[in-house]
This record gives structure tokens, C-alpha cells and sequence, in this order.
């Protein structure tokens, strides 16, 4: 379970994080073009399975809404912390009947075969139950979608700042994917480098024996 540092974290910073998304250009030149790399690869890969319906987990402020929205693609977002909802609430009042927002986190997934595909962009970095959280995703949809920071530098750099808040933050070697998936009870389908950030990886559920 999260912490209660984690809760408060970003509902306190709800703002901020928002605006990383506001201007590409700028973002980049900070070192955060991965955010909208992983975002465009999320996208597109939720088209090219002819998705209908989408669960995003840590919807945050909703940047993932606009571009399945006016895909025809119904979506739920989901988080924890009440100032992201309350944006993230703001952006799916443009999608009338698309999209919803609901106030709760990936813990209280109990969905099953709810959703074609489930979605998770920049929130495996801070669980310290991954399986837990692939396999609630799994169960909710046939196909899972998430990004995972590599270890490195830049990982450590992220551990010492969001760690003087109480905040963990968790890097994932390339070749631990596949030992993740299985316990989940998921195979690899996709796995597509984000540079030095990491990986977008999609999963699919393990075939059942015959």
C-alpha cells in the first residue's frame, strides 16, 4: 500500500505535474520529451489493437483522455489523489459520455474483463508491489500497456529528491519483464526503448493450457 507521504505527494503537486504537459517544446528541453514519447506510443498502440474501451490507471490530469477520446475510444481514469481528479474531471467535460473520472487507486482494481486494453504511464516508478499491480490490470483487460524507468542515473537522481519526501521510486532491468509478466500470469508482447528513460512495454495474458 502506498504510503501516506505517496498520497498527499502528488495531490499536493497536482499542478505541477499538469504543466509538464503543456508545452512539448519546453518539456524537452528540460528532459522530459519521454512523457510525450510514451504517450504517443501508448496511443498507438491501443489503436493498432482496435480498442474500445480503456482503463488509465494514474490517469493524473488526464493528458491520455484527448487523443482516445476523439478516437471514438471510451475511457476510465483513475487516481488516487483528489487534485489530479479534480483536473483530470475538468479535461473529460470535454468528452461527454467518452470519459470518466474516478477518485480511487490501482489497489481497489477488481475489475474483470472490464476493458480491452488497461493503461499505466508513469506510475510503475513508484510501486513496490508491481506483480500485484500487472496482475489487477490484467485481470481488468486482455491487454496492459505501462512504462517502466530503467535503473541508472537518472533513476538515482529521481530515489534522492522524491526519497526526502518518503517517496520510493523503483527502476526495472529490461530482462526482469519477462519474470514480472509470469507472475502476473501475462507474456511480453511489446517492448519499445524510451532511450535512457526505459521502456514502453505492452503485456497480453499467458495462453491458457490446453
Amino acid at each position: 500500500m502506498p504510503s501516506r507521504e505517496f498520497q498527499t505527494y502528488f495531490h499536493d503537486r497536482a499542478s505541477r505535474f499538469s504543466a509538464f504537459y503543456a508545452s512539448e517544446p519546453v518539456s524537452r528541453v528540460l528532459g522530459r520529451g519521454p512523457l510525450f514519447d510514451r504517450l504517443r506510443l501508448a496511443v498507438a498502440m491501443t489503436k493498432a489493437l482496435s480498442a474500445q474501451r480503456v482503463l488509465d490507471v494514474g490517469c493524473g490530469s488526464g493528458p491520455l483522455f484527448a487523443p482516445l477520446a476523439e478516437q471514438g475510444i471510451q475511457v476510465t481514469g483513475i487516481d488516487p489523489a483528489a487534485n489530479m481528479v479534480a483536473l483530470a474531471s475538468a479535461q473529460a467535460e470535454a468528452y461527454p459520455g467518452l470519459v470518466r473520472v474516478e477518485q480511487r487507486g490501482w489497489e481497489q482494481i477488481d475489475e474483470v474483463d472490464a476493458y480491452d486494453v488497461a493503461i499505466a504511464l508513469g506510475v510503475f516508478d513508484y510501486v513496490d508491489q508491481p506483480a500485484d499491480l500487472l496482475g489487477r490490470m490484467g485481470r481488468a483487460a486482455g491487454q496492459v500497456i505501462g512504462s517502466f524507468p530503467s535503473p541508472g542515473l537518472r533513476t538515482n537522481l529521481r530515489k534522492a529528491r522524491y526519497g526526502r519526501r518518503n517517496v520510493g521510486v523503483f527502476g526495472y532491468p529490461p530482462d526482469d519483464y519477462e519474470a514480472l509478466a509470469g507472475r502476473a500470469g501475462l507474456v511480453v508482447a511489446d517492448k519499445v526503448p524510451l532511450g535512457q528513460a526505459g521502456f514502453v512495454v505492452r503485456f497480453s495474458r499467458a495462453p491458457t493450457p490446453a
